[in-house]
Parts: C-alpha cells; structure tokens; sequence
C-alpha cells in the first residue's frame, strides 16, 4: 500500500467526513452563456464559491420550480436566493447568513386601476393584502407559479376563494413574464422586488404607469438564503457555503454588488441593513486605505 493511500485512510479514520473535491451542482435562473449581464444572485455565487476548495460547484441553469424540486429529489444540490420557510426546511438545510439582502416586496399596481377606482396610493399603504383583496373584489394579481413570496403574503396567496382572481404563470425568467403581463394589462398587481422590476421596466421600455406600494405586513427589507439537499453531501455543502459567506460579506466587493443592483433613491437604506445583517461598517463611498487605518 503506498503513502499517500495509508496517509488518506489515516485521516478518514479521524475525519469520516472529510471531502476531496466533491462535486455540487448549484442550480440558477440565467447563465453566462446567455450573453447577458449577471444578476446579483450570480455575481454573488460566483464570488462565495471562489476559493472553496473543498468542494467542485457546478453551476447549471434551471427554472425555480425545477430548482427546488431537484434540492427536494438529490443530494448534492444547491439553489441561492431562496426564502427559507418551513415546507423547504423539510428537504432543505440553509446558510447561516443570507446570500443576498434586498428591498423588501412592493405592490405594483397599474395607475388605470387607480384611477378607475379612485384609489389613493398613499391610503393603500395602510392596509394588508387581505384588506386590499377584499375592498377591490374586481382586482387581478398575478404571481410566479412555486415561487414564496414570504409567509405573509404566502398565505393570502393559498386561499381557494382567490383562485379565479390569482393568474399564475411558470416562469423561467425571475417574474420577469409575470411583470410583462402587468405591462399588458392582463394583471392589476404584482409583487416584486424593486430591483429587478426597475431593470424589466427600463430593459422593456413600459410604457403603462404603475404605482410602487409598500404596503402593511411586508417587511421592508428581505433576505434570500443558500438552500442545499437535506443530505450529508448537502450538509457538508451548505457548512462550507456558510463559512465562505461569513467571509465574503465583510468584503466590500460583495456590498458592491448589492448596491449596484439598486435604485439610487435606496441605496441608504440598503446599506444601513447590509450592515445590519452581516455585522459590517460600510459606507456609502469607500474610504481610502489610509482614512481606515
């Protein structure tokens, strides 16, 4: 038997979870051979899985149902920027730290349903979706087939008597044909994150008003998690995943990236929470090596 055999066994001995180079899929909407520009989910990715070394991550592109059906179905893989609740929690483990923290869901409403019901925007704030759902019986929200919207809003979403006015579309693009069907006036609302409703409406030229709504019960700010196979190669995934987040989320390209995804008008209020979650003490504007010392 040669060294290098005896040594491994050695250590397996005392390591009987060691790993040399396991290979785990982590599963995306879009792909660098798409040719277009990646999003926060994958530019964040691409820097936690740098330098891991003690697994090979294998990105591959999915839709999100078949995301979390592949998590549920085998054992070596994992899906970012998910919400973590208790139905995945029975298939899945979490990172510790959040992959990704952004603004939390607005309620997008087209300004012709405003109009025709002389809404006032600013009032709408003030109520839940139940009470909104209930006072605009006529109202037609649309939403991403599978995809959690937060336990809040999930919750709403299930109920039967909302079927006939819930239009549900499997999408393979983030929400973004769910946002092209408010654009065409076949839905009244949608829930989304600003960013990347913000990156749709500029890349598809809307041309259809809509009203951005924070509205009661949503949080203001959200957090998406790395979700790996409930599995010991999950496990051993999802450990090393963690650990790569503790590091990376205390460098400031990780926060660049999060506030290059945002809207001006709320990149304060973002970097206030990044700091928040990640235990962190950026600023808006880096300072210069020699101001931190």
């Amino acid at each position: 038997m040669s060294f290098v055999l005896r040594k491994m066994l050695v250590l397996l001995c005392f390591y009987p979870t060691l790993s040399f180079g396991e290979d785990i899929v982590w599963l995306s909407e879009w792909h660098a051979t798409d040719n277009k520009a990646l999003t926060m989910d994958e530019q964040t990715r691409d820097l936690i899985i740098r330098d891991m070394n003690a697994f090979t991550v294998l990105p591959q592109q999915t839709t999100s149902s078949r995301a979390l059906l592949r998590v549920r179905d085998e054992d070596n893989v994992c899906v970012g920027d998910r919400v973590y609740n208790n139905e995945r929690a029975e298939y899945s483990v979490a990172s510790a730290l959040p992959q990704v923290v952004v603004p939390g869901l607005k309620f997008y409403l087209l300004d012709s349903f405003v109009n025709k019901h002389n809404i006032s925007p600013k009032a709408l704030s003030q109520l839940s979706l139940p009470e909104i759902l209930a006072r605009y019986p006529s109202m037609r929200l649309g939403k991403v087939a599978d995809r959690s919207y937060g336990k809040a809003i999930d919750n709403v979403l299930m109920r039967e008597d909302l079927s006939s006015r819930l239009w549900k579309r499997n999408s393979t693009d983030m929400g973004e044909g769910v946002i092209d069907m408010l654009a065409s006036e076949r839905i009244d609302a949608v829930f989304e994150y600003p960013p990347l409703f913000e990156k749709v409406r500029q890349q598809k030229a809307m041309s259809v008003e809509v009203h951005a709504i924070s509205i009661k019960g949503v949080p203001k700010f959200g957090v998406g998690f790395v979700l790996c196979s409930r599995s010991p190669e999950g496990e051993r995934a999802i450990t090393a995943i963690s650990d790569r987040l503790a590091e990376v989320s205390k460098q400031r390209a990780y926060l660049d990236i999060h506030l290059n995804a945002m809207p001006d008008a709320i990149k304060t209020d973002m970097l206030s929470f990044y700091n928040q979650v990640y235990g962190t003490d950026f600023s808006l504007v880096e300072q210069p090596a020699d101001a931190k010392q």
